[in-house]
């Protein structure tokens, strides 16, 4: 049963990585693309191909970044609930 709790702790932790990255992945697209065409003087083309670009790239290091932090919660929540739950903590 514990086992089966942290299988479901990691894929919500998953599932809420990679909508966070998405998202943060298709607004930094949208911010690139913009930067393109209006900044920098890019064609159609360039304009779709650097807002892609950046949406893919942003968003993997993103979903990267909250995948960390979401099991770096789980790790703190896990050690924090042993240490409450035993009369002896490990030192």
């Amino acid at each position: 049963m514990e086992l089966d709790h942290k299988q479901e702790l990691k894929a919500a932790a998953w599932r809420e990585a990679r909508r966070d990255g998405m998202f943060a992945g298709l607004t930094s697209g949208l911010v690139g693309a913009l930067v393109g065409s209006k900044f920098m003087g890019f064609g159609r083309n360039k304009t779709i191909i650097s807002g892609a670009l950046t949406a893919l790239l942003s968003g993997y290091f993103f979903t990267q970044a909250f995948l960390s932090s979401n099991m770096a919660q789980l790790r703190s929540k896990s050690v924090s609930s042993d240490t409450e739950t035993d009369p002896w903590p490990r030192e």
